[in-house]
């Protein structure tokens, strides 16, 4: 499970990372909670309240509200009820899924573009689809930039025009799966897993053994299209924030 969160960090890379006595301070100028997050997988050795206050000081240098990401592997083991403790709400509870690419289906549609940069094309689409404002758009392309393993951008076209849209990350044999959105007047029309089993070729083509993905888990037709293609949950997380 280690592995999965230290692999999805990689795989969205923030604007800048702090690193602090095991626990991975991540900076993004607000844009997405993962990417402006504090991040405690690995063991503490400083006074646990002391840390708390000193994390809550450098967040709110950059502007930021203070946000912990909460795994069942979290040190100390007890974190979650100390930030409960000083205040922190729970949001966004989140599952981990994941899915052998030994063997997975075919797609019906095969009208697709996929480049190994997020090209205008790819990165215009998918800021409409999800209404990312101006200054986001500038913070979201940084962020790409940032990103080290092999990655590909795929676009679903119907009619000629890009319905869908979705990222692929590659790394150590496992295929991260993000930004997957379809256009609002398409929805509920298979459409996204049209797009997704395209997504899961080319993850398995470029050597991929496994893919993952997240998904809140108040996203109930998120969490059909995952089920009907077989991912399994591997754990859960949410965030604490201030």
């Amino acid at each position: 499970m280690r592995l999965l969160e230290e692999l999805q960090m990689n795989a969205y890379p923030s604007l800048q990372t702090m690193l602090y006595d095991g626990w991975v301070l991540r900076f993004a100028d607000g844009y997405t909670n993962r990417a402006n997050s504090i991040n405690p997988i690995y063991q503490s050795l400083e006074n646990i309240d002391e840390k708390i206050d000193k994390c809550e000081i450098i967040f709110r240098k950059e502007n930021l509200k203070p946000m912990y990401r909460i795994t069942p592997f979290v040190y100390p083991s007890n974190l979650d009820e100390l930030l409960e403790n000083r205040g922190y709400e729970k949001i966004r509870q989140t599952s981990i899924r994941t899915l052998d690419l030994s063997s997975i289906m075919e797609p019906t549609i095969n009208s697709i573009i996929t480049s190994s940069e997020p090209d205008h094309l790819w990165f215009d689409n998918y800021c409409e689809f999800n209404n990312v404002n101006e200054r986001n758009r500038s913070n979201y392309k940084k962020m790409l930039g940032n990103l080290i393993p092999d990655k590909f951008f795929t676009s679903l076209l119907v009619n000629n025009e890009v319905i869908a849209c979705g990222m692929g990350v590659i790394e150590n044999g496992f295929m991260a799966l993000f930004s997957i959105t379809v256009s609002e007047q398409y929805r509920n029309n298979g459409y996204g897993t049209q797009l997704l089993i395209n997504m899961l070729k080319e993850g398995k083509a470029s050597g991929a053994k496994t893919a993952y993905l997240q998904v809140m888990l108040d996203n109930i037709p998120a969490l059909q299209l995952y089920n009907r293609l077989g991912f399994k949950e591997e754990y859960k997380y949410h965030y604490r924030v201030l």
